[in-house]
């Protein structure tokens, strides 16, 4: 019941974004928006949710033409088991989400938009003078998120990794 309460707001902020966006008429081609829910399928292990690819593949064909030329509003956080049971992704699990939909996607990059300008070398709520780290391989950001760096989900850069995909940090609040 937690997961299903905790999914509202994904799905309402994201309608509430798609009809702004409508109303303000697109320059980018054609909006659509997407429900998780009725795209990725999860189950769960010891390790957390498992994305099955090729159910999520399938049920992304169904929803989205291959020749889509426009701009997709898609819900993170939830997802749904093969029964269509909602589920979350757990903590920063829009972060996944970002990075699943960009490998069913085959996007040319992902963006992660947080509050912080990007992988810190230290809390900076903590070490005033953390700074910015430039570069990290798929192997030093997951072994930082599985350690407990808050800026990353643990599982965001294995979707990423298979189709070597570059995942970008960029500041909400500063986004140049």
């Amino acid at each position: 019941m937690r997961d299903l309460i905790a999914g509202y707001g994904e799905i309402w902020s994201t309608k509430l974004f798609h009809r702004y966006l409508e109303s303000r008429g697109s320059r980018r081609g054609p909006l659509q928006w997407i429900d998780a829910r009725r795209v990725v399928v999860v189950e769960w292990g010891p390790l957390g949710p498992a994305v099955q690819w090729d159910a999520s593949r399938e049920r992304l064909a169904d929803l989205v033409d291959a020749d889509f030329k426009g701009t997709l509003i898609i819900t993170g956080f939830i997802a749904a088991d093969r029964r269509g049971v909602q589920t979350t992704l757990g903590r920063n699990g829009s972060d996944f989400s970002a990075s699943i939909f960009g490998a069913l996607l085959r996007a040319a990059e992902i963006y992660i938009w947080t509050d912080v300008d990007g992988v810190l070398s230290a809390d900076p709520r903590r070490v005033p003078d953390a700074t910015v780290i430039d570069s990290l391989s798929y192997s030093e950001a997951m072994e930082l998120a599985y350690f407990g760096a808050k800026v990353l989900h643990p599982q965001t850069m294995a979707p990423a990794v298979g189709d070597g995909i570059p995942i970008w940090i960029r500041n909400t609040f500063a986004p140049h």
